[in-house]
């Protein structure tokens, strides 16, 4: 018999290891829409605008829109202070030079905006722009 007790009592809590696990699917919309109402429309049908968290989000976005072009994804720019961050609240952007393209515009676009769209890398643009968007569903456990 084992007595656990002493064993117990003297453990740090510090060797416990907490973890958020993220469960969520990319759906791309083959729906033209402002970046605003692609916004609404994936939070009333799904959780909002996709977002990514590394390189392996970025691939599965990428996949998502199955080569389909240009899309809104869920980063925007609401202050003008061109400071970026995703549309769900509590979900911190980190920039990457090497994720943007300044050369995507098209010619016809004015630039710089506010909302961003993914191509093969990321490119603002006016949030009035209409397109197709990517959603993401999911939820933290």
């Amino acid at each position: 018999e084992i007595d656990i007790s002493n064993w117990l009592s003297s453990s740090p809590v510090s060797q416990c290891c907490f973890f958020t696990c993220r469960l969520y699917e990319y759906h791309f919309i083959e729906e033209n829409k402002s970046w605003y109402e692609a916004q609404r429309y994936c939070r009333d049908k799904y959780t909002d605008l996709a977002k990514v968290f590394d390189m392996t989000d970025m691939s599965r976005l990428r996949n998502s829109a199955q080569n389909q072009g240009e899309a809104w994804i869920g980063l925007n720019n609401t202050g003008g202070n061109r400071t970026w961050h995703w549309s769900l609240p509590g979900v911190e952007y980190i920039h990457n030079d090497s994720s943007w393209n300044q050369s995507g515009r098209q010619k016809t676009e004015p630039g710089p905006g506010n909302c961003v769209r993914k191509r093969d890398k990321l490119v603002d643009v006016s949030c009035d722009s209409t397109m197709w968007f990517i959603c993401y569903d999911g939820e933290e456990m």
